[in-house]
């Protein structure tokens, strides 16, 4: 396992202060006060740089200029293979797949159809930055995140990213989609009497999802051909699903008892992505769609942006002045099949035309009070972005920043570069040797399978994931 040490000057204060700070990393005569308003994490699967900054240019992401022109920003390295589960579970964790144990989308022989199945939380062999928050006292709100079903116990609210679209084993008429809840399946929301409440705002998203689908998007001006149909459908899922983890989010950050750290997951801009990125980069491709398909569709994937960064509009104004907020994605987005027809009226068994196995780095944002500003003009390319970090410094850095005790065996390092001097990040409680506990993983635990995870499977097929899984194992 890759290991990558604090700076010298951080271990000289960390050792200083062992002996003088709480194990719950509270404040006290030697140890700064914590943040003054949450940590927020919007996590934004496939966010592409080279086309995040035409738009901050144009106007279009006024709420993500903002944060960039008081904060830091940059590339976000990332591994290799670009697997979401796997990916999001570094961020969270602070740890290679070899250490927490996710490696990809299914286990089982790819050879073998029926020997697939999904991995979930409890394949997870080690603490989250939840975990490890709640465990020294601070209150988090988790929401939509990779790998989190069936959902913890922790000091907070969890709602769990539960993602299929298939009806449930008994036969019932309705179905758990990604970002859905439904009655009668345990481990979706922690604590579990606030599942009404969870399932109360998913029927407001879907009485507003069309009014909401046309407000981001406006109307085709053209009939969509068979291929426009088939794309369009296979992300309303993603769309549903970001909607309702916004309102989820929103409403927590408004509660009256404040939260330490929150994180969010939207993986709506890598979905539309896979599926129209031959209409974003039509130049790119040896067929491109004809003009009436672009009329259609060639707004889709920069319109998607514009709504996210609309959501962390709402977010940060949920949130209130004193939030610290991080900005991140897991990796960019790339074109594929360059030289694949895509008949619009026959379309071909694999519609994808972007992808990440080989893509750019993701993105990293901060601001707030915590973090230094850059200062200077924004970028118009990124190519004069600077490397911000990785996806394995995220867990020790938001760890330190809640005066929480790091842990000796993470494979990432304290951003401390991206902090203001008053804050003081080298200040910290002593770090551990390691969070996780025989007792963590007898809790790890599940009995039970995941819901309709057969459709679920097929879902991932068809964005392409599964085939380039196993390749990139091999």
């Amino acid at each position: 396992m890759r290991t990558r040490p604090f700076h010298r000057l951080a271990l000289a204060a960390l050792a200083s202060l062992a002996a003088s700070c709480g194990g719950d990393g509270a404040s006290s005569a030697n140890t700064p006060p914590r943040p003054p308003g949450p940590l927020v994490v919007v996590g934004v699967d496939g966010l592409e740089w080279d086309v995040v900054l035409p738009l901050v240019a144009a106007g279009r992401m006024p709420h993500l200029r903002d944060l960039m022109e008081r904060g830091t920003y940059g590339k976000l390295q990332t591994t290799r293979p670009t697997s979401s589960p796997i990916l999001w579970t570094t961020i969270a964790t602070g740890k290679d797949s070899e250490a927490h144990g996710i490696r990809g989308f299914v286990k089982g022989d790819p050879e073998d159809e029926a020997s697939l199945e999904l991995y979930d939380r409890t394949d997870r062999r080690t603490k989250a930055v939840w975990n490890i928050a709640s465990d020294h006292g601070r209150r988090t709100a988790c929401v939509g995140w990779w790998m989190t079903f069936p959902v913890e116990e922790i000091r907070g609210v969890m709602v769990a990213q539960t993602n299929t679209e298939a009806h449930l084993p008994d036969g019932g008429t309705q179905r758990l989609w990604k970002g859905n809840l439904i009655e009668g399946v345990p481990g979706q929301v922690h604590p579990p009497e606030r599942q009404n409440e969870m399932l109360a705002v998913l029927r407001d998203v879907d009485a507003a999802l069309p009014h909401h689908l046309e407000r981001v998007f406006g109307r085709f001006p053209h009939p969509l051909s068979p291929l426009g149909e088939q794309l369009w459908s296979d992300c309303r899922w993603a769309f549903r699903a970001d909607a309702t983890y916004l309102e989820v989010t929103e409403r927590l950050l408004g509660e009256a008892e404040p939260y330490d750290l929150a994180l969010v997951y939207f993986g709506g801009p890598d979905v539309v992505g896979h599926r129209f990125w031959r209409y974003l980069r039509p130049e790119l491709y040896a067929h491109p769609p004809s003009a009436r398909e672009l009329e259609n569709l060639g707004g889709v994937v920069e319109a998607y942006y514009a709504y996210t960064d609309e959501a962390l509009g709402r977010l940060v104004a949920a949130a209130g002045p004193e939030a610290t907020f991080l900005v991140v994605s897991d990796h960019g987005m790339n074109a594929v099949r360059r030289k694949e027809r895509f008949d619009p009226e026959s379309p071909p068994e694999n519609v994808n035309s972007g992808h990440h196995a080989a893509a750019p780095p993701g993105v990293f944002v901060a601001a707030g009070p915590l973090v230094r500003a850059d200062r200077g003009p924004l970028p118009d390319d990124a190519a004069q972005l600077s490397v911000r970090g990785s996806i394995h410094d995220l867990a020790p850095t938001l760890l330190a920043a809640l005066r929480v005790p790091t842990a000796e065996d993470f494979a990432g390092r304290v951003l401390a570069e991206i902090f203001r001097d008053d804050y003081d990040i080298a200040r910290q409680p002593a770090p551990v040797a390691t969070h996780d506990t025989p007792e963590f993983l007898e809790r790890q635990g599940f009995e039970g399978s995941t819901p309709g995870a057969a459709e679920r499977l097929e879902q991932l097929r068809g964005l392409g994931y599964l085939d380039s899984e196993f390749q990139e194992r091999e």
